[in-house]
């Protein structure tokens, strides 16, 4: 729990960094079952995460949670998300007629900095990487910003 903890601790200061963009919530895990893709997105200065589920080219709220054990045990990869080095998906995003999985991966389970934010264009079931970002500031730059730092 504390793990999880600290994930978000790390993403509301991210949160904070950007809060001049006025985005409300930062994408922090997700994960795919069958078809659906369910989204773990934190809003700032609020301790449990807000879960969607992108279903069908639609995004709309999944379950609404009041302990994040409750987050943790619907969703249990989150936990060994925050502390890994695999590379893991944190969220989708469609842009026109084109649909993306972008994914993280820390080259240093302990510094939040050092992580690798690669993004994948998925055509008729393959992934092709598109870009790959050094740091989340980079991201923020970038036309996939709204992917993790959603309004």
């Amino acid at each position: 729990m504390m793990k999880t903890k600290v994930l978000f601790a790390f993403a509301a200061g991210f949160l904070s960094i950007f809060t001049y963009s006025q985005k409300k919530e930062m994408a922090v895990y997700a994960e795919k079952k069958g078809n659906d893709y369910y989204l773990i997105r934190l809003e700032q200065d609020k301790p449990i995460p807000n879960v969607y589920v992108y279903s069908n080219g639609v995004t709309k709220p999944y379950k609404k949670y009041t302990d994040l054990k409750d987050v943790v045990m619907d969703f249990p990869g989150m936990m060994d998300s925050n502390n890994s080095t695999k590379e893991e998906m944190v969220s989708v995003l469609k842009k026109g007629d084109k649909f993306y999985e972008i994914t993280t991966q820390r080259k240093d389970p302990k510094n939040f900095e050092k992580t690798i934010i690669t993004v994948y264009e998925i055509f008729q079931g393959q992934k092709r990487i598109v870009e790959e970002y050094d740091t989340i500031y980079e991201l923020a730059g970038s036309p996939y910003k709204d992917a993790i730092f959603i309004n």
